[in-house]
């Protein structure tokens, strides 16, 4: 079978954005109204639970990705079996991970007093607030969570997304009723589950309807159990490096700093997560396809689509970045307070630590798509113990500075060319100069193109009301874009980003008129 991959990589996308811009309104607007009406520790109980149960879902090993990427070839293959067995297996290790995360989160039931520190709310009650936390985590791996592999194999994240959106709009008008009405915690916590008991429902029931012919059923051969094992294992260190990568900034900060430069290192961190979240909805709706096509297309031809693919990512990380390079300091000033701004120097470093993962996050996209998680498998052990210690070392130093530096560090040195090397040796068998000249190219002309548009924004009025906020996200929608069509206008890869575009244009501006005709 060969996948519709740009009607659904589109579809993935225009769902995946409906779905984020929910999940992130109206968990803001929830969160708020429940600091107004309860207090802010209530939060804080909430983002502790949850940071809890993240170390215990390491369990997971990344099992769902490496289930995922079993599935292309016999999906290519329509090979109705290997899939069911795959399916089955996965049903059998959910439920072995829904029974570790169970008694490693009622292990730490005796330790939650000593893990909050200062006060602490006197109307609830932790520890059973704590198992609500920690059933609605294990409820996903019993309760047919696994049947969510299927839509991302067959390249339909878009369902999931439409039935996320539809029951997390119900879920949180559902809590802010409560919040405004009972003013009662419990009753708000308890939605969680629920939401979750709710949203796998929905999905298996999809699932069932729209592939009733794969069902759990069967053992897959001993030579895909190997080849299962060693991604898993390969993924087990992304596990380790994303947990402890994503929390060590933090702690160091904290501890070497104080609470307040951690307070501004969060406000801008925030904005740059969520500009992550829109951009993995991009790399998520694509992977599938991608992965469909290594089993379709020879990789010379791959080859060609990845450079085309780093090309586009390219210019929407650069656009993003000068956004920020030009906004950022504005922005938090209107947002937060002049003095919980960084100095221009650190906000800068901000947004290299936000530009140069993403501007190569293409090669981790081929690399999972690849499925190449055991040879790849030290590389992340090795950058969070670099990143660990250089954390610590140049924080004594240089401050906040060196906290952002030593994670850039990570990504120059070891991130970037480390995992180059694994996808061009192991999949493309040719050498990754050429792409990372592309790379480096890409990196300079967004710091020439930032640069000349901060220099615009700054001819205006030194003034930091929202009048001129909104001008300088003017300048910043029109003067990078046209900066950059005339940069990148002669190259092949532009030609075939335009005519993606129109084509994507085409098709769904056409097929919404025809709709309305009928």
């Amino acid at each position: 079978m060969i996948l519709d991959r740009v009607g659904n990589a589109t579809r993935n996308i225009i769902w995946g954005f409906v779905e984020k811009i929910i999940l992130v309104l109206l968990p803001f607007v929830t969160r708020t109204i429940l600091i107004k009406v309860l207090g802010a520790e209530y939060l804080g109980l909430n983002s502790l639970f949850v940071s809890i149960l993240q170390v215990l879902s390491i369990s997971e090993l990344g099992l769902g990705s490496a289930i995922v990427f079993s599935m292309y070839r016999p999906i290519a293959e329509d090979d109705n079996n290997t899939i069911c067995a795959l399916l089955n297996v996965y049903r059998k290790l959910y439920h072995i991970v829904g029974t570790i995360i169970l008694v490693g989160g009622l292990a730490v039931l005796p330790f939650l007093p000593k893990l909050i520190t200062g006060h602490c709310p006197s109307d609830v009650n932790i520890y059973i607030l704590y198992i609500i936390y920690l059933a609605n985590t294990v409820i996903s791996y019993y309760l047919y969570a696994y049947k969510a592999a299927l839509f991302s194999a067959f390249q339909r994240n878009d369902l999931i997304s439409k039935r996320t959106t539809v029951i997390s709009l119900i879920s949180s008008l559902l809590q802010i009723t409560v919040l405004l009405t009972m003013q009662n915690y419990y009753a708000y916590v308890l939605i969680i589950p629920l939401a979750t008991i709710l949203t796998n429902l929905a999905n298996a029931w999809l699932a069932k309807k729209m592939y009733p012919h794969i069902f759990c059923k069967g053992a897959i051969t001993g030579e895909m159990k190997e080849g299962l094992k060693k991604r898993i294992i390969g993924l087990l260190s992304y596990k380790i490096y994303g947990v402890i990568f994503s929390s060590v900034d933090a702690i160091v900060i904290s501890a070497f700093l104080g609470l307040t430069p951690l307070a501004i290192y969060n406000n801008y961190f925030v904005v740059q997560n969520a500009i992550i979240g829109f951009m993995t909805i991009l790399t998520n709706s694509i992977t599938a396809g991608i992965g469909n096509k290594m089993v379709t297309n020879n990789t010379d031809d791959n080859y060609v689509d990845f450079k085309n693919l780093v090309f586009a990512n390219g210019w929407i990380v650069s656009w993003f970045a000068i956004f920020q390079f030009c906004l950022f300091q504005h922005f938090m000033t209107v947002w937060v307070g002049k003095e919980l701004v960084f100095p221009f120097v650190t906000m800068t470093l901000m947004v290299f630590y936000f530009l140069l993962p993403r501007i190569t996050t293409v090669t981790m996209t081929y690399k999972s798509a690849a499925g190449l998680w055991w040879e790849d498998r030290w590389r992340p052990l090795v950058a969070t113990l670099v990143n660990i210690i250089a954390n610590i070392i140049l924080v004594q130093i240089i401050g906040m500075n060196g906290v952002i530096i030593s994670t850039l560090i990570c990504t120059i040195f070891i991130n970037v060319p480390w995992g180059t090397y694994v996808l061009f040796k192991y999949y493309f068998k040719r050498s990754p100069m050429e792409y990372f000249g592309l790379i480096l190219y890409y990196t300079l002309i967004t710091s020439i193109v930032g640069c000349v548009t901060l220099f615009i924004c700054n001819l205006l009025k030194n003034e930091t009301s929202i009048l001129y906020l909104i001008l300088k996200i003017l300048i910043c929608l029109v003067v990078p874009n046209i900066m950059l069509l005339l940069i990148y206008k002669n190259r092949k890869e532009f030609s075939y980003s335009k005519d993606l575009a129109f084509k994507i244009l085409n098709k769904y501006i056409g097929k919404f008129i025809g709709e309305k005709n009928v």
